[in-house]
């Protein structure tokens, strides 16, 4: 509170002194202290006035430099949850390849007396890159004020153009001629036109699969803005079982009040490409959706024969269905919740789904359409487990089928010729799983 009173008249920066009176004995020694306190960057300077009595005033010089980003960050979570952190690492967690588009809504609180411009770009970092530097040459402002669609603002001046360069560059003749056009404009007009900057390479600018909207933001003094910032799921090759997805989010600070920029020999403050910008590492894994499957070793195979028709009692004739069924085990090992369907391969042989278990943690998914038969979405969460049930269905149709020519069979029906001129029925068939991210398991 006091430190906030110190600042409460909006300069950014503020001194204490104490004693700042006082009587000096013959021959004594005080010591004075001078305490700095500030919420804001820039280069400060004033003069400490040390008045004895009807002396002339005596003029000590003091001189401040404040560096970083006063912005911090604060997720703003749909729970009864918040995160509040400079320079913080914004993570995504474990994500399934190819999956949903993942949001996160983040807040940035300005604890300054003025309002700040934030230019955001977002950067790749990528373990085989080995570029050190970055050259830049831009045309007029590098970060001029752009209106809600991302167009420049008529009242920023001229046009502004900018220019990565990673290796050695030659100028063509008209660049030459513009530049020295550009060159005499800024004697006379003493603004920047043509401007080369080399900084350190921070990574590759890129949109995916990190974004950020908007680009460009007005966070005013004292008070905050929202941003959403979007980790959109590459596809993973089936030779890599895991991706570590690293990003960097700069956002370079501009102040448009002239008054913010500079107080003529008291305060300085750089902006753009000059001052500490806003640095948000973000981290996300990407990883194959898989479950682990548990059956018996010799997997799901059903014996059956016509006598399965007979019932039990002499008198009860003909039964015209008899099912077996069998369990399988799915588990999730993963980090993340896995959506996925259940369906056969041919959905017209005699293996049926009958059940799956309903006590585990499995639900429809209403935020996306049904597919493959209007089979329900189950998920499960990491660690859950669910029980699956498969049936084979004997019936009186399935024995006609040994006497049928090998073109009307359903698929994956074989009529097998034993040497004693019996005949056996075999079915293959397959059951899969069918991930959100339209992968499939079999």
């Amino acid at each position: 509170e006091f430190a906030a009173a110190l600042l409460s008249k909006g300069k950014g920066a503020a001194f204490h002194i104490q004693p700042s009176t006082g009587t000096l004995e013959a021959f004594q020694q005080v010591t004075i202290e001078i305490a700095a306190y500030n919420n804001m960057w820039g280069k400060y300077q004033d003069n400490l006035v040390c008045k004895v009595g009807d002396l002339q005033p005596k003029l000590i010089p003091m001189q401040m430099t404040v560096k970083g980003c006063p912005i911090f960050l604060q997720l703003i979570s749909p729970w009864p949850f918040t995160w509040t952190r400079r320079n913080a690492a914004l993570r995504f967690g474990t994500q399934v390849s190819g999956g949903s588009p993942v949001l996160r809504r983040v807040r940035l609180n300005n604890p300054t007396p003025f309002d700040i411009r934030l230019d955001l770009q977002v950067y790749n970092l990528e373990p085989d890159d080995e570029k050190l530097v970055d050259l830049l040459v831009f045309f007029g402002d590098p970060f001029p004020p752009v209106d809600m669609a991302g167009n420049k603002a008529a009242s920023s001046g001229s046009t502004s153009e900018s220019e990565v360069v990673t290796q050695a560059c030659t100028f063509s003749k008209e660049f030459r001629s513009s530049f020295r056009r550009a060159a005499l404009n800024q004697e006379s007009t003493r603004e920047k036109i043509v401007s080369v900057l080399i900084r350190p390479h921070e990574g590759v600018s890129a949109d995916s699969p990190y974004s950020v909207v908007p680009r460009q933001i007005v966070v005013p003094g004292g008070g905050s803005s929202d941003v959403y910032i979007s980790f959109t799921p590459l596809v993973l090759p089936d030779t890599e079982a895991e991706l570590s997805c690293d990003g960097l989010m700069l956002g370079f600070m501009s102040l448009d009040d002239k008054l913010a920029k500079m107080v003529p020999h008291k305060v300085q403050r750089s902006h753009g490409y000059e001052a500490p910008p806003l640095r948000v590492h973000m981290e996300a894994v990407l990883r194959h959706p898989l479950l682990v499957v548990e059956m018996e070793d010799r997997g799901l195979v059903f014996y059956v024969v016509a006598s399965d028709l007979l019932p039990a009692g002499p008198f009860n004739g003909v039964l015209t269905d008899a099912v077996i069924t069998q369990s399988l085990k799915l588990m999730n090992c993963t980090k993340v919740p896995l959506y996925f369907r259940l369906f056969l391969s041919t959905p017209s042989t005699p293996f049926s789904l009958s059940s799956t278990d309903p006590k585990k943690s499995t639900k429809t998914s209403h935020g996306k359409k049904e597919e493959r038969g209007q089979q329900p979405q189950h998920v499960l969460y990491p660690q859950q487990n669910m029980l699956v049930k498969v049936s084979f269905h004997t019936t009186l149709e399935l024995l006609r089928y040994q006497h049928l020519p090998e073109t009307q069979l359903l698929p994956g029906c074989q009529v097998l010729q034993l040497e004693n001129g019996e005949r056996k029925l075999k079915f293959d068939q397959s059951l899969v799983i069918e991930h959100s991210n339209s992968t499939t398991q079999v």
